[in-house]
């Protein structure tokens, strides 16, 4: 079992194990939502993740202003406003927030390449730490 937390640790994160691998995202709007020039995530599915919130600050953004046209929903800490996980509509997958977690897993995938930042080095790709 993995543990992670939002900044100020109003919410706990716990997922079955600490990911080695993550996938970045450099589409405008992870970009915006992480104050980054990407997002790093771990894709679980909803009933690996375990969300302690006793304060109840867990928050949502309905986001409809993406690419694919879906209305994705975006948690953060409605305390700190650490970005949590980002839900899709369809499916039983999740995007949580690396950023949660230490040590990050290294990036496998990159997504939204065209809004890649031209300053960024290319990554070299590949499974494990």
């Amino acid at each position: 079992m993995a543990e992670g937390q939002c900044n100020c640790g109003s919410i706990k994160v716990k997922i079955p194990k600490q990911p080695d691998q993550s996938v970045l995202c450099y589409c405008d709007n992870c970009r915006r939502s992480c104050g980054s020039a990407m997002s790093v995530n771990y894709v679980f599915e909803r009933s690996d993740i375990d969300i302690d919130d006793p304060k109840d600050v867990l928050k949502g953004y309905a986001d409809s202003n993406t690419k694919s046209g879906n209305t994705i929903t975006r948690r953060f800490c409605g305390n700190c406003g650490s970005p949590v996980m980002t839900e899709v509509p369809t499916g039983t997958q999740v995007f949580l927030k690396g950023g949660l977690f230490f040590p990050l897993g290294k990036p496998i995938a990159e997504a939204f390449q065209e809004n890649k930042s031209e300053w960024l080095s290319p990554l070299k790709m590949g499974g494990g730490k």
